[in-house]
């Protein structure tokens, strides 16, 4: 159970994405966010979930297993990209090379983890992409 921590607090009433085709994961996952009091679209066990998700839901964040089943989710990173919703992955699988290249450097949580390594890495996620640019 992840406890109500300053990560936790940047997270109530934030619409987060989870696309995860592994059930007791995907509940796991359902149960981190909403013990922080964020809102979850999904779980999506499938591309197809995802893919009408990403487009159409309102969301702050997204966590996004790198496959379900046999297909990738390269087209849902698309649609997030497009939409200025930031997202990171978490998975037991290595992130393929184009998808690497369109997640722009989005951080990868190594499967398994803890429901407060996951809370912190999408305060985290959230606090990096409503800073402005680094000066070059």
């Amino acid at each position: 159970m992840a406890r109500k921590s300053e990560d936790g607090r940047l997270l109530e009433g934030a619409r987060v994405l989870v696309v995860e085709d592994e059930i007791w994961i995907a509940l796991d996952l359902e149960a981190a966010f909403l013990d922080v009091g964020a809102q979850v679209v999904g779980p999506c066990a499938t591309l197809e979930a995802a893919l009408v998700a990403a487009k159409n839901e309102a969301l702050a964040l997204a966590v996004l297993d790198i496959r379900l089943g046999t297909k990738t989710t390269e087209r849902v990173i698309d649609l997030l990209n497009e939409r200025g919703i930031p997202f990171f992955f978490y998975s037991g699988q290595t992130l393929p090379d184009d998808m690497r290249k369109k997640s722009n450097g989005a951080v990868v949580v190594a499967k398994p983890a803890t429901q407060q390594d996951i809370v912190g890495t999408a305060a985290g996620v959230l606090i990096a992409s409503n800073l402005p640019p680094s000066p070059l």
